[in-house]
């Protein structure tokens, strides 16, 4: 699964510019695929199996990145944020722009700490967004044009997937790479009577757009968002805050955000929680007080579908060094087939 993953993380796939990440998908999905659909709104849809029921299990494909804003005088590019990510994200970082016919390499760069004073306002502060700029080698504006550079361009991180210690890998986009890995997986060991859906989803980091529109069109008796957890077994986080490690497992969602995203239904935790406790399956409940999956739109649509959330906690949320534990990908994985074969039991 390892290097399924490598795949996908290296693959790029900001927010509305997907179609090289779902192509890449496509290539691991067609021989286990009665059908595939790429939708208007740009969600892969893959279905499988046959029977009275319908379940659709979602994993989001799409990753934070910035676009390009402006282009100075000077041939340096202004930006602007594509979803969720963090200033102290992007500083000092490598970047991709993917301009016109090309991909060019940049570095995002901002005024040097040397300059500051110890009397400034903003001394020891990280800069902002509007205070940096990405460098692709450019002498002008003109020269900077004359390489493809548009505004609206999408930008992603330029890393790679690397391993550390044991059973740990670092890379960008494991939210949420790591779902549609999973997602891959159980496809292949689904074999049951009833049609499996699953979705690659668009637009996630930007509002769950196309949870809304491929949920309408699949109308399933229930539904699971497959995303990614908060892991709280890090410096500066609060037990209060996030209690779920790398090594749990997977993660059963009861309530998120508040209550404005998904509320978990107590017929959906039954579901979940009996099926992980008959089979002896690797899991905790989980409740966050921020973030939200696309669970919270997939259970409004139409007179509303019973749906649930999984998610595989991980590590630098939303940073180009997110950590996750195989393990717990694999644990997952196995969890969630025998979901599938539970299923009629409860709808």
């Amino acid at each position: 699964m390892k290097e399924l993953l490598r795949e996908l993380v290296e693959t790029p796939g900001v927010s509305g510019d997907e179609h090289r990440i779902r192509d890449k998908i496509k290539t691991h999905v067609e021989e286990n695929a009665d059908s595939i659909l790429e939708d208007d709104f740009g969600n892969l849809i893959v279905e499988k199996g046959s029977g009275e029921k319908t379940l659709m299990i979602m994993a989001h494909m799409d990753q934070i990145g910035l676009a390009v804003k402006r282009i100075d005088e000077d041939g340096y590019i202004r930006v602007s944020k594509v979803g969720g990510i963090y200033e102290n994200g992007v500083i000092n970082q490598r970047f991709k722009i993917f301009a016109d016919n090309k991909v060019l390499n940049a570095v995002a760069g901002a005024r040097p700490p040397h300059l500051a004073k110890s009397g400034d306002e903003d001394y020891r502060e990280l800069p902002k967004l509007k205070d940096m700029f990405l460098d692709v080698g450019a002498e002008d504006k003109e020269h900077a044009k004359s390489m493809g550079i548009q505004v609206g361009d999408y930008i992603s991180y330029d890393r790679e997937l690397k391993d550390l210690e044991g059973d740990y890998v670092t890379g960008p986009a494991f939210d949420n790479r790591v779902g549609c890995a999973i997602l891959i997986e159980l496809l292949k060991r689904f074999d049951e009577d009833y049609e499996l859906v699953a979705v690659f989803s668009a637009q996630e980091e930007v509002g769950t757009k196309g949870a809304k529109t491929s949920t309408f069109s699949v109308n399933p008796d229930a539904a699971l968002a497959l995303d990614i957890g908060m892991a709280g077994d890090t410096p500066g986080i609060s037990p209060d805050e996030s209690d779920d490690s790398l090594g749990d497992g997977a993660g059963i969602d009861m309530l998120q955000a508040g209550g404005r995203g998904l509320i978990s239904s107590k017929k959906i935790r039954n579901w979940l929680i009996e099926t992980a406790e008959k089979n002896d399956c690797n899991y905790f409940r989980s409740l966050y007080e921020g973030g939200a999956t696309d669970a919270a739109s997939i259970e409004l649509q139409r007179d509303g579908i019973p749906t649930g959330s999984v998610g595989v906690p991980i590590r630098n949320l939303h940073s180009p060094t997110e950590v996750v534990k195989i393990s717990d990908m694999k644990d997952t994985a196995d969890y969630l087939e025998q979901v599938t074969k539970t299923l009629e039991n409860y709808f």
